[in-house]
């Protein structure tokens, strides 16, 4: 029986304050308890609640996956902003959605990464939560990165560049893709390994099994120089050539509830304006 539901809300986005008035009315007219991040901060609620709904764009989902600590709520994305893969359900299908949910849920899970980052000198470690990606890039003006990747403890590749993104199916339309990464589909269990301006003609994006293990460790000339380690572009670390970084499949996945008006390719079709011409 379910028992809380939670709303995050993005109030930077037009009409979401009032969107998330109306949900809470349609949700307690049906004798449920709602809680929302504009009374209370979202670490306070997402650990006991049945169910969470995201006004907002996509940066609004994956500002929920820290706050989750490896517990599988389903989540429903409704789409305020713009580009939006996970939030699918447009503003105009939202009571139609959560009718839908309450009858026959339609909840797709969604493989996630484990991070952590630990320094063998500084005696710190750092551990993140990823649903689209992790990043570790230059930071500022620092020269190029020197950086050893390794897969299941066999030396994959050293190379200088940007940086190194790797990433889930659900983060091959973000940033992996911008750096000429492959697009996968959401139901493959796999990750991919993407080079950021790499200097190296034959470097490019590889996908590999989702139960491998990854080991990056960034080597710098200068002491002082540092590379930014980042989770879905919602936390931070500063990393130097003192660190390993060792990052996995999550022991749970995110439970993405979906759409009924429309698949994966519909979307994709929609949002990146593939071609339709008729022969």
């Amino acid at each position: 029986m379910m028992k809380k539901i939670g709303i995050v809300v993005n109030q930077k986005k037009r009409g979401a304050i009032e969107l998330a008035a109306k949900i809470r009315d349609w949700l307690e007219k049906r004798d449920l308890v709602v809680v929302d991040s504009l009374t209370e901060p979202i670490e306070q609620f997402i650990e006991d609640t049945d169910f969470v709904i995201s006004l907002g764009g996509d940066g609004t989902m994956l500002s929920i996956v820290k706050h989750l600590r490896n517990r599988s709520v389903p989540v429903l994305g409704i789409n305020l902003g713009g580009l939006g893969f996970l939030t699918e359900v447009k503003q105009s299908e939202v009571f139609e959605a959560l009718a839908a949910y309450f009858q026959i849920p339609e909840i797709e899970d969604r493989i996630m990464l484990s991070c952590t980052a630990w320094s063998k000198t500084k005696k710190m470690e750092r551990r993140f939560l990823a649903l689209n990606d992790i990043v570790i890039s230059r930071e500022g003006l620092a020269r190029i990165l020197r950086l050893d990747v390794f897969v299941s403890g066999e030396k994959l590749t050293s190379f200088r560049g940007d940086g190194v993104i790797i990433a889930t199916p659900t983060g091959s339309t973000g940033y992996s893709l911008s750096a000429d990464g492959a697009v996968v589909h959401p139901k493959l269990e796999v990750f991919i390994i993407t080079p950021i301006c790499p200097h190296a003609l034959s470097l490019r994006s590889l996908v590999i099994g989702a139960d491998e293990k990854i080991m990056v460790q960034v080597r710098t000339d200068d002491p002082a120089e540092k590379a930014l380690l980042t989770a879905d572009g919602q936390e931070k670390v500063e990393i130097d050539d003192s660190y390993i970084v060792e990052i996995g499949r999550s022991n749970a996945p995110f439970k993405l509830i979906k759409s009924t008006k429309r698949s994966y390719l519909e979307t994709l079709r929609e949002k990146f304006k593939l071609p339709d011409t008729e022969a």
